[in-house]
């Protein structure tokens, strides 16, 4: 069992700002610096090979410059209808291969590798709930590493929960013809990050206050997703008040 602290971050791609919408320019991406130095459109793909062929123009990634004036940005997350708990036993002679790691903004640990090996579902991404039964949180993650591999080499069974990563942070809603709209900020699209900050498993409380506390000008990166269909739209709508973001 491994565990990692690196914070990953997504990397911005078409950046936005309500006031120079018509000013962007291509700008040569710098391969593992992880910045943009201007501007940069990376189309969406047909498929998941090396074609050089696109379905349209619209873009995987956009990152909008905010100045907290508001936007009408509306979001919310779906609520997973087969979010099962998923265990996974670490037995003596068995190499588990799951490398862990804490989010700072979530105090929550995720399973940021697994090897092809394991078989009992988990996979990355995943949130670890409890190590045999006690519950894990950033808090108590080095505790709890260290209970796991002296179990482990004991050879008592190590039992690990974990839950399937929460659903994305999609657009609700974006008034036509805004500055976002005019970005091409759509519902197809989930929000990724604040301030650089992945989002993806924070509750939708914690998002809201974040948009409200986050130093300005703030970077929002939305994402384009596979998940957009009429059910998910038709869940979106049926959300009440409390679980939108609206800013």
């Amino acid at each position: 069992m491994k565990a990692n602290k690196n914070n990953i971050r997504p990397f911005p791609v078409n950046v936005f700002h309500q006031n120079e919408l018509n000013k962007s320019q291509f700008a040569q991406w710098h391969e593992g610096r992880g910045d943009v130095l201007t501007t940069m459109t990376t189309p969406r793909a047909t498929s998941l090979s090396q074609s050089t062929d696109y379905l349209d123009d619209v873009p995987a990634i956009i990152e909008y410059i905010w100045c907290g004036e508001s936007v009408g940005l509306q979001l919310a997350r779906p609520t997973p209808s087969d979010a099962k708990t998923v265990q996974h036993t670490w037995s003596n002679g068995d190499d588990a291969d799951i490398t862990l790691a804490t989010e700072f903004y979530s105090k929550k640990v995720v399973a940021r590798r697994v090897s092809k090996r394991i078989t009992s579902g988990v996979r990355a991404k995943f949130v670890l709930q409890s190590i045999n039964g006690v519950d894990v949180k950033m808090d108590n993650f080095n505790e709890m590493m260290v209970v796991l591999k002296t179990g482990h080499a004991a050879g008592i069974p190590q039992v690990l929960a974990f839950h399937p990563n929460p659903p994305p942070v999609m657009v609700k809603n974006v008034p036509e013809d805004g500055a976002l709209d005019r970005a091409g900020v759509t519902t197809e699209y989930e929000l990724m990050t604040i301030n650089h900050i992945n989002v993806g498993y924070l509750t939708i409380d914690q998002i809201g206050r974040m948009l409200l506390d986050s130093a300005k000008p703030c970077h929002l990166t939305f994402g384009w997703t596979a998940l957009h269909d009429d059910d998910l739209h038709v869940h979106l709508a049926g959300l009440s008040v409390a679980d939108v973001v609206t800013v």
